[in-house]
C-alpha cells in the first residue's frame, strides 16, 4: 500500500512538471512581449525541440522521484533493522547480565527475538544422547508453543531429523528454511506450522567447546524472513546466548569450586586427621588444628616455617625423612611412625605424604595427612597380649594336669613319711625339702594357671583402700629416702569382689616395679583411687568390659619410662629388664591375669626419661563384709565312712589310700573308671562316698558320677582333677554341680583340705 501511494506521489509531481512546461512554451514569448513593451516576440512560434525537452525532462525527473523515493525507503529499512538490532543486543546484554539461571537466559532471549525482533516464535532445542537422538524443547517464547508439545523430531539422519533444529544439531551450520510451504524438508510438520501461521524458519546451533549442546530455532509468519543480513545478525545474537550460558556454567561452576573448597576448608579444620602442606620450596603454608594438636606446635609458629626448621620434624626424624624422600621422588609415600609431642609424649601416627601437581606437570605443593593412630595400637597391643595369654591358657592347661599328679604324689608321700618319722630321724630334713619343694611346684602351677586365667579363686566384698593402704606402709619401710610416695584415695569407694590376698600381691608388683625405676635417680610414686563410671560408648576403649561402675587404681611413677619395644612385651612371662637374679619375669604376668580373672582391666602407658602409668579398673559390687568361720576344729575330727577312690594314676592312688586311712577313713582305691562303676554297681549302700579324678581312659569321672548318681542319688561325689576349667569345660564348678557333683577340688590336694571337704559332705 505504501509502495503505490509513493508512485502516484512521483506522478502527480511529474504530470505538474509537464503541464508547467507547456504553459510556459504557450505564454512565455507573449508574457515578455508584454512585459518588455515589445509586440514582435509574441510573434515567435514553439519549435519541436522545446516540445521534446518538456516531454523528456518529465520522464526524467518521474524516475528521479521514484530512485529517490525507493532509497529513501530502503536506507528506512535499513534504519529499523539496525534498531532492531540494536534493541535485540541491548535487550540480551541485559538478560545476561540480570539473571543466573541459564533456562531463564534462553527464555529471554526466546523473548527478545519475538517482542523485539518481530518474529512469530522462538524456542530452543537441546539434543538428547538417547538412542533415539529426539529433540527436546527447553524454552519458548510466542504463539503459545504451537506443536511444540506434541513434536516428534530427532538430530538424527533420517526423516524426521531433517527439519532445522535436527540438522543444525547435527551439522553445527546455520541451517535456513525460507519456505515452509514448499521446502520437502519440512514435509512432516508442515500441516502443523500452516496452522501456526509459520512462513519461514533459521536455526542457529549452540556450540561450546566445539560441541554443539543445543539450537535456537526462529519462526517468521512471511516467507523468505531470513535473508543475508538477518541472517548474521541473528547468528551473532546465538553467538551472546552461547557467551551467556558459558558465562553462567563457568559462573556455576566456579561457585561449586568455592563451596567444595570451603567445605574441604572446614573439613580440615574439623577433621580429626592432621593436615600440613608445603609449598614447592619446601615452605608450611597450612596446619588445620588436629596437626596442632598432634604436634604440639601453633600454626602462627608453624606457617612461613621451611620443613627443615620445624620443630616437629627435628623432633621426629623419621617422619621428616619421609616427607624429603616424597621431596625427592615426587611420589606419595608414608608409613607408620612414632611421634613425640612437644612435651615428650609419644604417639602413634599413620601418614601420607603426597606431591600435589599444577597444569604444566610441575609440583606446586606437597600435602601431608596423619592420623593418629595410637587408641588402634594400643588395642592391637591388647590382642596380641591377650592371644599370647590364651597361648599360655593352652600349654599350662595341659601341663598343669600332669604335674598336679606328679605332685599329689609327692606331697602326700612326703607327710606321710614326715608323720612315720621320730623327730631326730637323720633323714627327716631331706624328707622336709621334699615336701617344701613339691608346695614350692604346687605354688608354680597355681602362677600359671592365674596368668592364663584358668585357676579360680574363691572371693568376696573387699575394701581395696584397705589393702592399698597395707601394700604402701610395707612399701614406706623398704624404699630409699629419694623415692617419695604421694596418695590420693577418695573417700566412700564401693567393694569390689576379689581375693585380698591376689589384690594384695597386684599392688606390691606395681608399687614395687614403680620402685625399681627410680632407685637410681629417685623420684615420686603416685598412687590413687577412684570410682569410676564406664558407659557404653567408652566400652571400644576397654575391651572385655561391661559399662557400669568400677573403682580405678592409677599407679604412676617419675622414673626412667620404658621404649615402645619393651612396653610391648610387658605383660609376657618371663620377660624382665632387671638384671640377673633381680626378678622372674611373672609379675606383671600374675598381676594381668589376676585383674582379668576378676572381671577387671589393666592398662600401661609409658615415656622414656618421663615416666610409667599402670591403671587398673576393677568392677564394683553391692555387698557386706563377711568373716570366715576357723575350720581347724573340722580338722581335728578323726574320719568315719566307707569312701570309693577312683585314679587313672596307681601311684596317687595309693598313696591317698594310705593317707585317708590314716584319717580314719576306709577306703576301697581303684584305678578303673569302669570296674569302679562295676564295684559300686555291687554293693551300692556299702559306699559313702565317691572321690573320682576327671580324665581318665574308657570312663572320664563326670561319666562315672552321673551313672553311680543314676543308682544313689543322694551319694557324694567329689571331682579331683589336674586339669583347669578352661581346658576342661567338665571341671567348672557349674557344669559339675548340674551333673550332681557336690564338690570340685583341683589337685594337688593337701590331705587337710580334702578331710576338711569330707567331714562337710558326710555330716
Amino acid at each position: 500500500m505504501k509502495q503505490n501511494t509513493d508512485r502516484s506521489t512521483c506522478l502527480v509531481v511529474a504530470c505538474a512538471y509537464f503541464v508547467s512546461g507547456i504553459v510556459w512554451i504557450l505564454y512565455a514569448d507573449t508574457i515578455f512581449a508584454v512585459v518588455l513593451a515589445r509586440p514582435e516576440l509574441a510573434e515567435k512560434l514553439s519549435s519541436p525541440s522545446q516540445w521534446f525537452f518538456i516531454a523528456l525532462s518529465t520522464g526524467m525527473l518521474y524516475w528521479l522521484l521514484r530512485y529517490w523515493n525507493t532509497a529513501v525507503a530502503e536506507s528506512q529499512e535499513s534504519l529499523r533493522k539496525v534498531n532492531r538490532s540494536l534493541r535485540s543486543f541491548s535487550e540480551c546484554t541485559k538478560a545476561m547480565t540480570r539473571t543466573d539461571d541459564e533456562l531463564q537466559l534462553m527464555q529471554g532471549i526466546c523473548r527478545i527475538c519475538v517482542e523485539v525482533g518481530g518474529h512469530r516464535m522462538a524456542w530452543i532445542a537441546s539434543g538428547e544422547n538417547n538412542a533415539e537422538k529426539d529433540l527436546r524443547s527447553l524454552t519458548y517464547w510466542g504463539a503459545k508453543g504451537c506443536f511444540l508439545e506434541t513434536l516428534k523430531a530427532s538430530w538424527e539422519d533420517n526423516e524426521i531429523g531433517q527439519g532445522p533444529a535436527g540438522t543444525s544439531i547435527r551439522t553445527g551450520q546455520i541451517t535456513v528454511f525460507q519456505n515452509l510451504k514448499t521446502d520437502p524438508r519440512y514435509r512432516p510438520w508442515r500441516d502443523a506450522a500452516e496452522k501456526c501461521e509459520y512462513g519461514s524458519c533459521i536455526a542457529l546451533p549452540l556450540i561450546d567447546d566445539q560441541e554443539v549442546y543445543g539450537s535456537l530455532v526462529i519462526f517468521d509468519q512471511k516467507p523468505d524472513a531470513f535473508d543475508t543480513e538477518e541472517s548474521k545478525l541473528l547468528e551473532e545474537l546465538a553467538d551472546d546466548l552461547t557467551y551467556g550460558i558459558r558465562s553462567l556454567r563457568l559462573k556455576a561452576k566456579s561457585k561449586r569450586e568455592v563451596e567444595e573448597r570451603l567445605m574441604l576448608a572446614t573439613v580440615m579444620d574439623q577433621t580429626s586427621d592432621g593436615v600440613i602442606t608445603f609449598d614447592s620450596l619446601s615452605r608450611i603454608q597450612y596446619v588445620n588444628p588436629s596437626f596442632e594438636s598432634l604436634c604440639g606446635v601453633p600454626a602462627q609458629e608453624a606457617i612461613g616455617l621451611s620443613i627443615h626448621d620445624f620443630e616437629c620434624s627435628k623432633r621426629n626424624r623419621k617422619f621428616y625423612q619421609a616427607i624429603l624422600n616424597v621431596f625427592e621422588s615426587k611420589k606419595i609415600g608414608g608409613g607408620h611412625f612414632i611421634n613425640k609431642n612437644r612435651d615428650g609424649t609419644e604417639y602413634d601416627i599413620d601418614a601420607r605424604i603426597s606431591p600435589v601437581f599444577g597444569d604444566n606437570g610441575k609440583v606446586v605443593r606437597y600435602v601431608a595427612t596423619i592420623r593418629d593412630v595410637t587408641q588402634e595400637v594400643g588395642l592391637q597391643r591388647q590382642l596380641r597380649q591377650a592371644q599370647k595369654m590364651e597361648a599360655l591358657a593352652t600349654l599350662s592347661g595341659g601341663i598343669a594336669h600332669d604335674f598336679n599328679n606328679i605332685l599329689a604324689i609327692i606331697i602326700t608321700n612326703a607327710e606321710m613319711i614326715l608323720e612315720d618319722m621320730d623327730d631326730d630321724d637323720l633323714s627327716k630334713n631331706s624328707i622336709e625339702l621334699v615336701l617344701k619343694a613339691g608346695l614350692r611346684g604346687k605354688t608354680l602351677v597355681k602362677q600359671f594357671l592365674t596368668i592364663s586365667r584358668q585357676d579360680e579363686q574363691p572371693v568376696k566384698p573387699v575394701k581395696i583402700k584397705a589393702v592399698v593402704d597395707e601394700c604402701l606402709n610395707l612399701l614406706r619401710s623398704t624404699l630409699p629416702s629419694t623415692i617419695e610416695i604421694n596418695k590420693e584415695i577418695r573417700k566412700g569407694l564401693g567393694l569390689i569382689a576379689a581375693d585380698a590376698t591376689q589384690i594384695h600381691q597386684v599392688i606390691m608388683n606395681l608399687c614395687t616395679n614403680a620402685a625399681d625405676a627410680m632407685r637410681e635417680q629417685g623420684g615420686i610414686i603416685n598412687v590413687s583411687m577412684k570410682d569410676r563410671l564406664i558407659k557404653e560408648h567408652e566400652l571400644t576403649n576397654y575391651p572385655g568390659l561391661s559399662s557400669g561402675a568400677y573403682v580405678e587404681l592409677v599407679v604412676a611413677d617419675t622414673g626412667h619410662g620404658m621404649s615402645r619395644e619393651v612396653l610391648d612385651r610387658i605383660f609376657d612371662p618371663f620377660f624382665t629388664t632387671k638384671g640377673h637374679g633381680r626378678g622372674t619375669g611373672l609379675g606383671l604376668s600374675i598381676a594381668h591375669g589376676i585383674i582379668k580373672n576378676h572381671g577387671g582391666y589393666i592398662d600401661v602407658t609409658s615415656t622414656e626419661n618421663v615416666g610409667t602409668t599402670f591403671s587398673v579398673l576393677l568392677p564394683q559390687i553391692d555387698g557386706q563384709l563377711s568373716i570366715q568361720n576357723d575350720s581347724s576344729e573340722q580338722n581335728s575330727v578323726k574320719g568315719q565312712g566307707q569312701i570309693l577312690f577312683v585314679d587313672d594314676e596307681e601311684d596317687y592312688v595309693a598313696g591317698m589310700k594310705i593317707a585317708l586311712e590314716r584319717l580314719g577313713y576306709e577306703v576301697t582305691g581303684l584305678t578303673d573308671s569302669r570296674k569302679t562303676l562295676e564295684t559300686f554297681r555291687s554293693d551300692p549302700m556299702r559306699y559313702d562316698l565317691l572321690i573320682t579324678d576327671q580324665t581318665m581312659p574308657q570312663m572320664t569321672g563326670v561319666m562315672l558320677a552321673k551313672e553311680v548318681l543314676k543308682i544313689r542319688p543322694e551319694l557324694p561325689v567329689i571331682l579331683c582333677s589336674g586339669s583347669s576349667p578352661e581346658t576342661d569345660g567338665a571341671v567348672n564348678e557349674g557344669n559339675a554341680q548340674a551333673a550332681g557333683i557336690r564338690k570340685v577340688l583341683m589337685k594337688p590336694v593337701e590331705r587337710q583340705e580334702l578331710h576338711q571337704q569330707i567331714q562337710e559332705l558326710l555330716k
